[in-house]
């Protein structure tokens, strides 16, 4: 069974363990979220072992001329206080950059393949009807694919295709809030959740974002916002340190 299966079951775990007392009276509620991430990248990955590491960056200006393939989603259950999440992202980043210039000349195609998939627990510890406030956790699935094609240069990167595939677990915890601003439809949200920590994930990872949204009606909204995540990974001689930010585009269904 795959590791995103594993995160699947998980969830629908964790929404059997919430507390059954007052469900009877409470529905269910549901949100879908399908949202875009134009999301620059930057940070360093490992190249062969003994070589030095290499930079990749993507500006957030550029990432929509450099993302060749993303899909992101999110969905939320809840009943009363309780909820579960899942959320899924997927995104394929390329550059070309110059390594080193005249008289060694090597150019570097680069290219980054990420895969999210994050569940788990949320309780409402706060809530006004206008604004409320929630504290997650769960854990996040991470895989990435990379691929640096040198062209020209010298010594042993020099027309070299180098090739990693990782995947890794990390626990999460964080907080997330959202009020509305004043009596009007407008409100603005925010999150920020971070993990690894433990042997065999990442060294650590953080992920945050702010947005603003506008409430069209009970059961839709959408929102324009920024995401920035930073993540750590180095095991068996592979590295991997980036940073991926950029503008946030989203549209929730709520049922």
């Amino acid at each position: 069974m795959s590791v995103f299966h594993h995160v699947v079951r998980s969830a629908l775990l964790l929404s059997t363990l919430l507390p059954t007392a007052a469900q009877a009276e409470t529905p269910w509620e549901f949100r879908i979220t399908p949202y875009a991430w134009f999301a620059g990248i930057k940070g360093d990955v490992s190249t062969l072992p003994g070589a030095p590491r290499v930079p990749i960056e993507v500006s957030p200006s550029d990432a929509l001329s450099a993302t060749d393939a993303a899909f992101m989603g999110l969905f939320e259950a809840r009943r009363g206080p309780h909820g579960g999440f899942l959320d899924y992202l997927y995104v394929n980043v390329s550059a070309d950059k110059t390594v080193l210039g005249p008289p060694v000349s090597l150019g570097l195609d680069a290219s980054s393949k990420s895969w999210l998939t994050s569940a788990g627990y949320s309780y409402r510890f706060y809530d006004t009807g206008q604004a409320y406030a929630e504290v997650l956790a769960g854990i996040r699935h991470w895989k990435v694919d990379t691929t640096l094609d040198f062209d020209g240069g010298r010594g042993v990167l020099a027309g070299r295709n180098i090739h990693h595939r990782e995947s890794w677990l990390d626990p999460l915890l964080g907080v997330r809030g959202t009020t509305q601003l004043g009596a009007s439809s407008f409100f603005v949200s925010g999150m920020l959740a971070a993990g690894g920590w433990l042997g065999g994930g990442s060294d650590h990872f953080y992920d945050t974002s702010a947005l603003l949204g506008y409430q069209w009606s009970k059961q839709f909204s959408t929102a324009l916002g920024y995401r920035l995540f930073d993540v750590k990974y180095e095991e068996d001689g592979f590295y991997y340190d980036v940073r991926q930010q950029g503008w946030l585009l989203g549209a929730a269904f709520s049922f």
